[in-house]
């Protein structure tokens, strides 16, 4: 009679776990669900996608700045003309 009882106390156990388990699961998407769930999923993607647009037009101005450089120097715009180079002149010289 008591391993009956031991049995019955077990499975109740177990399917009172699982019970709680399959409800918090569903509360959970439930509340995925809702408006502000949404708009919370979004929110983060959305932040990540951002970041991900702001790094990429950064390595576009970077790479367009020494692509720029090198355009300059190999049309000798950047480069003074010689005999005038003290060192001190910044200005690009002009073809």
């Amino acid at each position: 009679m008591f391993t009956g009882t031991v049995r019955r106390l077990f499975w109740v156990s177990m399917g009172a776990t699982a019970g709680v388990l399959v409800f918090r699961k569903v509360t959970a998407t439930a509340k995925e669900l809702t408006p502000s769930g949404i708009a919370d999923r979004v929110s983060v993607s959305g932040g990540g996608l951002l970041d991900s647009v702001k790094e990429f037009f950064e390595d576009v101005r970077e790479l367009a700045r020494g692509r720029e450089e090198e355009l300059n120097v190999a049309l000798g715009i950047d480069v003074p003309p010689a005999g005038e180079d003290d060192g001190s002149s910044k200005k690009a010289r002009a073809i």
